[in-house]
């Protein structure tokens, strides 16, 4: 099991929260599907399993990210209380930017190209987020999407885990359903309607995060964690409140 640190601390309640969410981490040789619109926190859910993997000390963790360069996610990192600058310095946490150039005109390349970096990486990197494909998935044909996420699960060994981000618009129809069935933690994050009293305006941003499937079991009709992402604290699980999804 990639555990996840979790400590009294009101700055890494956060993490605390998701690793009892995920029953205490990510079993070995997993695929994680985090899957969610734009804005429902996906990159930080995935910033946050990634730092409650390097604070366990259970082994190294590599970032690909199509967003960040290496000095901008350490600082995104940091001003959600997620400090990683120890680890990246003593090569315990690599962060490798995905360039979207040729974006357009070789998508298909690029994702092969990704998965060729993977093959290639030491095997003491025992988590792998990539944070997102998503630009390119969108760019090729519901084979390809489902060929590259069969060669992610292949490259899950016994000691490494493999987290993917997706926009929701990725997969659909049966290629969504073979998603599923293929991740062994399937994570969904979305942004609730809030019933409020007449008069009251919500001026959060909550998100729902939902484990429907975990461990390769599914979860579906359990109640999702509600939280909101706070500066200096990074992700802040909310008391219930009454919602409509």
């Amino acid at each position: 099991m990639l555990s996840m640190a979790t400590v009294n601390s009101p700055a890494r309640g956060g993490v605390r929260d998701i690793s009892d969410a995920l029953g205490g981490g990510i079993r070995e040789s997993s695929l994680v599907l985090i899957e969610g619109e734009s804005g429902t926190g996906k990159s930080v859910l995935a910033q946050h399993i990634a730092s409650g993997v390097l604070h366990s000390k259970e082994g190294s963790v590599v970032y690909y990210s199509t967003e960040y360069q290496a000095t901008t996610l350490v600082a995104q990192m940091d001003s959600i209380a997620l400090e990683v600058g120890h680890e990246l310095v003593t090569d315990r946490f690599r962060i490798y930017n995905i360039s979207l150039e040729d974006v357009m005109e070789k998508p298909e390349a690029k994702l092969d190209l990704l998965l060729s970096y993977l093959k290639e990486l030491p095997g003491r990197f025992r988590l792998v987020v990539i944070d997102s494909p998503s630009p390119f998935m969108t760019r090729v044909g519901p084979t390809t999407k489902m060929n590259f996420l069969h060669q992610c699960k292949q490259l899950c060994d016994d000691d490494r885990s493999i987290v993917l981000t997706m926009d929701s618009y990725v997969l659909e129809g049966k290629s969504l359903s073979r998603a599923y069935e293929m991740s062994d933690y399937y994570l969904k994050l979305s942004t609730p309607d809030i019933l409020l009293e007449a008069g009251r305006v919500e001026q959060r941003a909550i998100k729902i995060l939902e484990v429907t499937k975990m461990g390769g079991v599914e979860r579906r009709g359990r109640a999702g964690i509600r939280f909101e992402i706070k500066p200096r604290i990074g992700i802040q699980i909310l008391p219930f409140v009454q919602v409509r999804v």
